[in-house]
């Protein structure tokens, strides 16, 4: 496996990642979660373009299912933890020009994605807390929401509660669990699956499957038996990395590796192969990836970076390799990494 770093830009305090087709071209995502932009840079010749100047404050770039040139982000997530004039605002690509309109202030919305149930498009998101004093008051759990997004995005939609009471929430992925589509939202009461619903008027189901503070999660089929495992970084922000097995009905660690502040779960396929790739912010910085050696039934480790220390990181298949774009926070790094045989 070979690795080639290419360092696009520096961006103070770099967060959120997205790679998604705009304008006919495939573009590399990143904003700030201070204030400041959010910069797209074309995989053709690596020019960048301005998608917004400000205000930040962006947790998440989440690209509109069946629709060109569009997507949804946040803004205003600041200061740090105390977000409640948090937004999602509706961003489009046209003739060159981009524009961002909000659309709804969520108080303290720190992750959220829009999926398909029939043939309608969905919003879910997960919140920080209901609300806080201060920044370090966790007294006021957050929520899982849902809402059915308007076919014209011009303004708040109506949105729900389907799972309550999670406090620091801070993982969130989207997966398969049980061999149902599924969000995994993880907090400190632990890691809660959500269920999609098969029909437009169908419940979304929820079940909690770990019990304790995590921090991160991500799923994937590591070892090819037909069974999700799950990746997580434990506590809030925490100093190891784990990922779980199911044995006898329950989720067993079968590795865990030393980080400083993790804060990168990942989980999907590089190179043909299921991975797990986990990184943290501080200490050593390492951005690992993981996957799984039938010859030894053991678990590998691939050592991608140790120098960043990312927030976030986005990745894309391409036909010679993968591309893993990183938000290197902790030194204002915007990375590309890309990944062949």
């Amino acid at each position: 496996m070979t690795v080639k770093k290419t360092v696009l830009a520096m961006l103070d305090k770099c967060y959120a990642t997205s790679i998604m087709e705009i304008g006919g071209t495939l573009r590399y995502l990143i904003a700030t979660e201070g204030l400041g932009p959010c910069l797209a840079w074309s995989d053709k010749d690596r020019s960048v373009e301005t998608v917004w100047e400000g205000p930040g404050g962006t947790m998440n770039i989440v690209p509109l299912p069946g629709v060109k040139d569009e997507f949804l982000a946040t803004h205003d997530f600041t200061p740090t933890f105390q977000a409640k004039e948090s937004k999602i605002v509706h961003v489009r690509y046209e003739n060159g020009t981009w524009t961002a309109k909000p659309l709804m202030t969520i108080p303290y919305l720190h992750r959220f994605d829009v999926c398909m149930v029939g043939n309608k498009r969905f919003l879910v998101g997960a919140t920080l807390a209901l609300y806080k004093e201060a920044k370090d008051d966790w007294t006021k759990p957050g929520a899982v929401y849902v809402g059915e997004l308007p076919d014209v995005l011009d303004g708040p939609f109506p949105i729900k509660a389907v799972i309550s009471g999670i406090t620091k929430n801070h993982g969130f992925c989207r997966g398969n669990w049980k061999g149902r589509p599924a969000y995994l939202v993880s907090g400190v009461e632990g890691v809660f699956v959500l269920y999609l619903p098969t029909t437009l008027d169908g419940a979304w189901e929820s079940e909690r499957i770990l019990d304790h503070e995590v921090s991160d999660i991500a799923v994937c089929d590591i070892d090819g038996d037909g069974k999700m495992e799950l990746a997580s970084i434990e506590p809030f922000h925490g100093s190891k990395g784990f990922i779980y097995k199911e044995m006898n009905g329950k989720l067993v660690p079968i590795l865990q590796h030393e980080y400083e502040f993790g804060h990168v779960v990942w989980g999907g396929t590089i190179l043909g192969k299921p991975a797990f790739i986990i990184g943290g912010r501080k200490g050593n910085r390492e951005l690992n990836l993981f996957q799984w050696d039938a010859s030894t039934a053991s678990l590998t480790r691939t050592l991608i970076d140790n120098s960043g220390g990312p927030s976030n990181i986005a990745v894309h298949h391409k036909a010679n390799g993968e591309v893993i774009l990183a938000a290197n926070r902790e030194i204002g790094e915007v990375a590309l990494y890309e990944i062949g045989g």
